[in-house]
């Protein structure tokens, strides 16, 4: 039988400004919740690693790598990851809008023939030249995102 894994304080769902602190191959990484919108999973931002940030106010301070839809709540009860609530600070400014994520339409054949943006309330076609930066919309599953969090190094 598996022992429960440690939380600094249990949550349902995480809020807007919570820091999230999760267990990578390579150590502890971190995210911070910047949208919270039903029915919507949480839109996170993934923190860049500072060696010189400890508390969550400092890490939240750091560089956005990028952002992701992803639903904490069950990566929260999920076993095989380590998820917890670190603590709460202020969403930088440049993450406080919701952000445009990106669509692929795909052919029969799976190549991708045209984008559509999502602004958190509707959809509409991209232009050409749509941003490759732009989130893609879809929810991250936990081993992914703790997959991501990895590769950014410190």
């Amino acid at each position: 039988m598996t022992s429960p894994k440690p939380r600094s304080f249990e949550i349902v769902r995480p809020a807007p400004g919570d820091v999230i602190a999760i267990e990578t191959a390579v150590g502890t990484r971190h995210a911070q919740v910047t949208h919270a919108r039903s029915p919507y999973p949480d839109v996170v931002r993934a923190i860049r690693p500072r060696s010189d940030a400890q508390s969550p106010e400092e890490i939240a301070k750091g560089e956005t790598a990028f952002v992701a839809m992803v639903e904490l709540g069950r990566a929260m009860r999920d076993q095989s990851v380590t998820v917890t609530v670190i603590g709460h600070a202020t969403v930088p400014a440049a993450d406080r809008n919701f952000p445009t994520f990106r669509l692929p339409i795909r052919n029969k054949a799976g190549e991708t023939i045209y984008w559509w943006t999502w602004d958190g309330d509707s959809l509409s076609v991209a232009s050409d030249g749509t941003d490759s930066l732009m989130p893609i919309r879809e929810i991250l599953p936990s081993n992914a995102l703790q997959e991501r969090l990895a590769e950014l190094s410190t």
